[in-house]
């Protein structure tokens, strides 16, 4: 089979299952090596990357044989609302069934395909791999950089996910969307909660939101008030893109699937989702700060979330519950004072310094039983200021 015939053919089978797809040739990825080059000048890095920094923009160093690069772009899942009284935010990217699994089941199916036609190499890569899938799916011309440091796909906007296959056939490429650009309206930089994005195209990995609400350990005291009622992730940048504002059907929106039943169950109310059948929730922060190992596995052991672990997330519950000052919340924060791990005993202080004076009397108690140095610090704090 040609290589153009067979690219069509695997397009074709992509936009048919609410996927896109384009192929990149097997060359040096220049953006990307520019920006890490950027990153090593500042002494940041880019959190959770695998790999040497020159595997990550060179292709041929990983897979020799390589001769064309499939990357595939699936629309986030459209909430129809924001979170009530009392939920949390979840990016869009990971509100329902897990984007990892839905992707490398779809990425798998097209290397059968390229196996049946005569590939020798296909290899999958779904965020678990060194290679630049966003530099990628540029050089295919699926989309261009937006000052947000995000790939605008036309008609799509920002918010897609991206999965790479690595093959040794050679496919028909596309080109670089040279001729669009990003209007440079500022909007994104301006919405960062953080300041992360220190300029157009350019971000600060360690104070975004998506990573901080994902590493392990204390979140600093300054940058608590940021994450609002954000615990997984962040939307503030896409959220006012002008790019974003297209009007998406159930079928843009639907590549997400849960099961037999298309359900995804848990604490929260379901989210309409023009009929996709996906179940989307925002959670309850209480319900999440007071869930055992065999909840948080029932709840989020499908999605995306469940790969940091249960005692993380209830950390970024308490940062919530926190920001929200509700006095509903001294309940279950005040159980979080008594769980095992410290790092989410110390931000439940935090949150309850939050509250007021009717958390004094939980925190005075805490104080008297605390072993471990900065709890008890978090504790002092919390009492200061209420």
């Amino acid at each position: 089979m040609g290589s153009t015939k067979l690219t069509k053919e695997l397009k074709e089978w992509a936009a048919a299952r609410g996927l896109v797809l384009g192929v990149a040739p097997v060359r040096p990825f220049e953006r990307g090596r520019q920006a890490l080059a950027w990153l090593a000048r500042r002494g940041l890095a880019t959190p959770f990357a695998t790999g040497r920094p020159e595997e990550r923009y060179r292709p041929d160093l990983l897979y020799p044989a390589a001769r064309s690069l499939i990357v595939v772009a699936r629309p986030h899942p459209q909430p129809v609302r924001p979170p009530g009284p009392g939920e949390g935010r979840i990016a869009r990217y990971a509100l329902g069934p897990d984007y990892h699994l839905e992707l490398r089941a779809s990425l798998e199916a097209l290397a059968g395909m390229l196996q049946r036609a005569g590939a020798r190499l296909t290899a999958v890569q779904v965020d678990n791999g060194p290679l630049l899938e966003r530099e990628a799916a540029y050089l295919a011309g699926l989309g261009y950089y937006g000052a947000s440091c995000n790939l605008i796909i036309p008609g799509l906007g920002t918010g897609c996910a991206l999965g790479l296959l690595i093959t040794d056939l050679e496919l028909e490429a596309g080109q670089p969307l040279t001729q669009a650009t990003c209007r440079n309206c500022g909007r994104c930089l301006a919405a960062c909660p953080t300041g992360a994005l220190v300029a157009p195209g350019r971000l600060h990995p360690e104070l975004c939101l998506s990573y901080l609400t994902q590493k392990r350990g204390v979140i600093p005291v300054e940058l608590r008030p940021a994450l609002g009622r954000h615990i997984w992730g962040c939307d503030a940048c896409q959220e006012v893109c002008p790019e974003n504002r297209a009007e998406f059907s159930p079928a843009d929106r639907g590549a997400s699937r849960a099961g037999p039943d298309g359900q995804w169950q848990g604490p929260g109310r379901d989210l309409p989702d023009g009929g996709t059948g996906t179940g989307l929730i925002y959670p309850e922060l209480a319900t999440i700060i007071t869930m055992d190992k065999a909840g948080f596995n029932r709840v989020f052991g499908g999605t995306a979330l469940a790969w940091r672990g249960k005692t993380l997330l209830q950390r970024n519950a308490a940062i919530a519950l926190g920001n929200l000052g509700d006095a509903r919340a001294l309940g279950p924060l005040q159980q979080a004072l008594r769980a095992p791990a410290a790092v989410l005993r110390g931000h439940a202080a935090w949150a309850l310094g939050r509250l007021g004076p009717p958390a004094r009397p939980a925190l005075a108690v805490a104080l008297a039983t605390e072993t471990d140095p900065w709890v008890r610090r978090e504790i002092r704090t919390a009492l200061d200021s209420c």
